[in-house]
This record gives structure tokens, sequence and C-alpha cells, in this order.
């Protein structure tokens, strides 16, 4: 299937490790010119010499995607090289406060800053140039917790901020739709990545179970039976990137093997 997006300017936000490189990458793979936008220089290094070594084009961006300047600067190396992005995948690392009670007001303030406050800084900087071509595919990696909090992780002000988010997204949809512009939202599940395990396997030895007896289960709780590949989950991103998905916009689109019982 050709999604008909060679040649366009992508910039993949958090793009060198997990989900985000596989964006990355596949991207690339749909012909697109792709900036690799994360803070580690040699993980973005490494997905950048990947991407040129398979014949695609790929330049890197070592910026915080959760910061003005950050997009910014992402966004001058799109131009430097290629012109302005025409596809804006963001990917910004979540606040990871505890419970309710563990919290402060300036942890809501500062998650707030990094998961709504980042994504006003990326619409105001790419759509623009978007309604001006009359073109323009945004994606946020968010997560399934803006539909259905998680009971067991401690994420309270992920979980607020996180469907802030979301429905700053749909507002900002219902507004450029006409400009040819789509914006979307990805609620991910759990997903095979190192973050992932880290992650989990401190969250739950912290609580005193064995990591190894609580991922099994977890993995018996998934109707699909497992974890999601990278892949998986970039696949969902880049046909809402694709010309094709141009009726697509204002969605919250969950990707987490049917764990989410909710039916809206």
């Amino acid at each position: 299937m050709d999604f008909g997006i060679k040649g366009k300017v992508a910039i993949s936000g958090g793009g060198s490790k997990g989900m985000g490189r596989a964006v990355s990458e596949d991207l690339a793979r749909e012909g697109c010119r792709v900036v690799v936008a994360a803070r580690g220089r040699e993980a973005v290094d490494e997905v950048v010499a990947g991407i040129r070594a398979s014949g695609g084009e790929a330049v890197p961006a070592y910026a915080n995607m959760a910061t003005k300047d950050g997009i910014e600067e992402a966004i001058h190396i799109a131009r430097e090289n290629w012109g302005h992005p025409d596809i804006v995948v963001g990917n910004v690392y979540g606040p990871t406060h505890g419970r309710w009670e563990e919290t402060k007001d300036e942890d809501f303030r500062a998650a707030y800053e990094d998961m709504v406050m980042s994504q006003v800084y990326l619409l105001r900087a790419v759509t623009p140039a978007m309604k001006e071509k009359g073109w323009g595919r945004i994606v946020l990696i968010n997560s399934m917790a803006s539909k259905e909090p998680h009971k067991e992780l401690p994420l309270v002000t992920a979980n607020v901020t996180r469907i802030a988010a979301t429905s700053l997204n749909k507002s900002v949809a219902n507004e450029l739709g006409h400009h040819g512009i789509t914006i979307n939202t990805i609620g991910t599940g759990g997903f095979a990545t190192d973050r992932y395990t880290s992650y989990m396997r401190r969250t739950i030895e912290a609580q005193g179970k064995n990591f190894d007896a609580r991922e099994a289960k977890r993995r018996d709780e998934i109707p699909v039976g497992r974890l999601g590949e990278p892949e998986e989950m970039a696949a969902v991103v880049v046909f809402l990137c694709s010309a094709r998905a141009s009726y697509v916009t204002g969605q919250f689109i969950v990707v987490d093997g049917g764990v989410t019982r909710s039916l809206l």
C-alpha cells in the first residue's frame, strides 16, 4: 500500500528508543525525510545511521521535545535540511510522580508543563506553515490511561495531564481540519520496550511483589495474551500520518491489545 508520504518532511519526537524509534524507522521506510529528535546523542546517532544505511534520509536533532526551545530546534533542523515539517509525531516522556497522597502542588504544575504545554508549543510552532501548504499530520503518542486510569500504577499527575493533552488535540483538530491538517492521539498499552520493563520492575518490586509473577498475570489480562511490539504501534502512527488517513482526525485511538474495557 502506498501511503502517499514519500518525500514528506517528518519530525519524530522521542524518536531514538522504543516506540519512538520504531516510528522513525517506519516513516523512513515510507520515504519520509526524518528528523530524529531526542536528548540522547548516542541513541539518536544510532537510529540516524541505521536509516541512512537502509537507504533512507534522516538527520539528528539532539532536542528535548518537552520544551519550547527543543521544539524550535527540531523545526530549525528540519527547515535547514529539507523544509518545514509536514508530519510531526509528539512523544514526550510522561511524569512519574506517585499516588495522590505523595504528590505536591508543584508536581501537577510540572506535569502540566511537560504534557500539555509541550503540545501547545508544538501545535503553535508547526501548524501555521501546514495551513499555508493545506496539508499536515500531527500525532501524539499518549497512554490508554487517558481513557481508563491505571488502578495499580501510581501515576495520578500523568493521568490528569494526559487527558488534558488529548482534549487539546481534539479541540485544535476541530479548528484546523478544513486546512487539510489532521491531529490524532494514540493511547498506548503495555509494549515490550526497555523503558516499560525497567519502570514496571521498579514499581512492582517497590510494592513487595514478584516482578515475573506479576508480569505473567498481566499478560493473561491482555486479550491478545502478550505485550505489544513497538512496530505494531508504529504501523498505526504511520497510517495516521499518511495521505490515506485524511478523513481521520480528532481521534483518540487505543493500541493496547484490547485491555481497555470501556466501549467509549
